[in-house]
């Protein structure tokens, strides 16, 4: 089997940075992506604090640039699932779908999965109208929408779907945890309504619409829509990584072999920013983990 240099897992905005550094060093990484390039940027509505877009930029939009830039630089995305990433010999050996690859480093950037509401039973013939992303509604007209949230994602996806649509937000408390500027946009905004101290309690499906049966001040209320969106938080997803490998994860990080980066392991500072300065930055350590040990051996 051949053995690549090496294998980044995710093409979001880190995983994206990774690779055109290491194309700059003369490298080919593999980059590997289980659904479509821009992880959670396909969310965003808009991007305005990423350097260079004074004006800012839709988050779509700043995919397809950073799509342009992977074609520029001849990255191809293989758009495969890895199913497990074990460490054996000192090689990386991943299994994917139906093939098998085998890499000296490895970069992890699958980022994040989103939260779900423990306690919220959903009856399956209401799954198909609940989402927990916005992108696979975020062309949807004439809809009536709800969003259980109170962050900066909640009040986020009020704002790209509000054009179109009549949206209500729920939360259960009586403070928002969002930007002020997301708080400002969505209270002028005459498309979105927001309703504090409500908890969704039960879910039903109802002639294609769901029925919401909320708690407030022991007052329960309803409400009919057409979606429900869920957004709660969100959690590192590093399901890939076999449960072998995760007891040496520490001392394979510490040896420049592997490296997680972006959302992944940012907690809440989950910022396109802060994700391509990861990648740049991890392909840096990789190249010059690599050149020592050219250099070691030409002693």
């Amino acid at each position: 089997m051949k053995v690549e240099d090496v294998v980044i897992i995710g093409a979001g905005p880190a995983g994206v940075a990774a690779a055109i550094q290491l194309k700059r060093y003369g490298l080919d990484p593999v980059l590997l992506e289980r659904e479509a390039v821009g992880g959670l940027l396909r969310n965003a509505h808009w991007v305005e604090n990423y350097p260079g877009f004074p004006e800012g930029i839709g988050g779509m939009g700043l995919v397809r640039l950073f799509e342009r830039q992977l074609e520029r630089w001849d990255v191809p995305v293989h758009f495969e699932e890895v199913l497990e990433v074990a460490n054996e010999e000192g090689l990386f050996r991943m299994k994917i779908n139906l093939r098998s690859l085998a890499a000296e480093f490895v970069v992890v950037a699958t980022g994040t999965v989103p939260a779900s509401i423990p306690d919220l039973r959903i009856p399956d013939d209401a799954q198909d109208r609940i989402f927990y992303e916005v992108y696979p509604i975020r062309d949807v007209a004439g809809q009536k929408i709800a969003i259980i949230g109170a962050g900066d994602a909640a009040f986020d996806y009020a704002l790209h779907l509000s054009g179109k649509n009549e949206v209500v937000i729920l939360h259960r408390g009586h403070r928002v945890t969002c930007l002020p500027l997301l708080w400002d946009r969505s209270k002028k905004d005459k498309n979105i309504s927001i309703r504090e101290g409500v908890s969704v309690q039960s879910v039903a499906k109802a002639d294609d619409k769901l029925s919401l049966t909320m708690q407030s001040e022991d007052k329960p209320s309803t409400v009919i829509v057409d979606f429900l969106l869920i957004a709660v938080g969100r959690e590192p997803c590093l399901d890939c990584v076999g449960d072998d490998m995760r007891a040496s994860l520490d001392r394979l990080t510490g040896e420049g072999k592997i490296h997680l980066i972006g959302d992944l392991q940012n907690g809440r500072y989950r910022q396109t920013a802060i994700s391509v300065g990861d990648g740049v930055k991890a392909a840096m350590s990789i190249y010059h983990t690599m050149r020592s040990g050219i250099d070691e051996n030409c002693r």
